[in-house]
C-alpha cells in the first residue's frame, strides 16, 4: 500500500564482554540522521550532519569506540566492526574505527577496524577494508580490498578491484586522478541535503 512503512531502527548498548566490558549506548547528535533497519550497538559516537542510510548494521561490541565524523555519510547495507580487542591510539584515546568529516561510505562495503579513515575520502561500493590506516583526500574505489594494516598516504589512489596488502603496494599507489577530485565533494553534498531532507519530509529516518 503506498505510503505505508515500518521504522525499526535498533540503537542499543554492547552486551559486556571482555573486549567490550562496560554496555554502552551509542551518543548520536541530534542532528544526525539514521534510516530505517539500521542496527547501530555498542559506543559509537555519531557527529552533527552524518547521514546513515538504510540496512546498515553498526557493531561497537568487540572493542573500543567507534566515531563517525560531521557530514559523513554511510550509505546502505554497510557492515561496520572491529576485530576483538584491537585498537588504534588517537589523542591518547582507544579506538576500534575512527572516520573523520566529510567521509563517504558507499552501498554494500564493509569497514573492519582497527581503523581510521581520514577527511574527504572516498570508499567505493563492495570496497572491503580490514585494519588499515587511510589519509586524507583519498578514493578507494568500488570492490577494492584493503588490509593487513597497511598505511596508505593522503590524496592516493586504489583502482576498482585492486588489492592493497603490503605496504610496498600501498606507497606504491598513485595520486588521485584529477576527474576523481571532485567526486566525493559532491557525494558528501548530496547526502547533506538529502539526509535533511528525508529528516523533514518522511517518517523514515530517526
Amino acid at each position: 500500500m503506498i505510503g505505508k512503512h515500518s521504522l525499526h531502527s535498533i540503537l542499543f548498548h554492547n552486551p559486556p564482554v571482555r573486549e567490550a566490558p562496560f554496555p554502552t549506548y551509542p551518543t548520536i547528535s541530534r542532528k544526525a540522521v539514521i534510516g530505517s533497519n539500521s542496527v547501530i550497538i555498542g559506543d559509537i559516537r555519531i557527529a552533527k550532519d552524518v547521514f546513515i542510510g538504510f540496512h546498515n548494521v553498526l557493531r561497537a561490541d568487540a572493542s573500543p569506540p567507534f566515531y563517525i565524523g560531521p557530514r559523513t555519510n554511510i550509505q546502505d547495507f554497510v557492515i561496520m566492526h572491529c576485530h576483538p580487542g584491537e585498537s588504534i591510539c588517537l589523542n591518547n584515546e582507544a579506538v576500534g574505527v575512527y572516520i573523520e568529516g566529510d567521509v563517504s561510505v558507499l552501498h554494500h562495503a564493509a569497514v573492519h577496524g582497527p581503523l581510521f579513515i581520514g577527511h574527504n575520502t572516498l570508499i567505493g561500493q563492495h570496497a572491503s577494508i580490514y585494519g588499515a590506516t587511510i589519509g586524507c583526500n583519498c578514493v578507494i574505489m568500488h570492490g577494492a580490498v584493503i588490509t593487513n594494516h597497511v598505511k596508505i598516504a593522503d590524496n592516493r589512489f586504489v583502482a576498482p578491484g585492486q588489492s592493497v596488502y603490503t605496504q610496498r603496494q600501498a606507497d606504491d599507489l598513485p595520486e588521485v586522478p584529477q576527474k576523481y577530485k571532485n567526486l566525493n565533494p559532491q557525494i558528501v553534498d548530496y547526502y547533506y541535503r538529502l539526509g535533511k531532507s528525508y529528516h523533514k519530509n518522511t517518517p523514515l529516518t530517526l
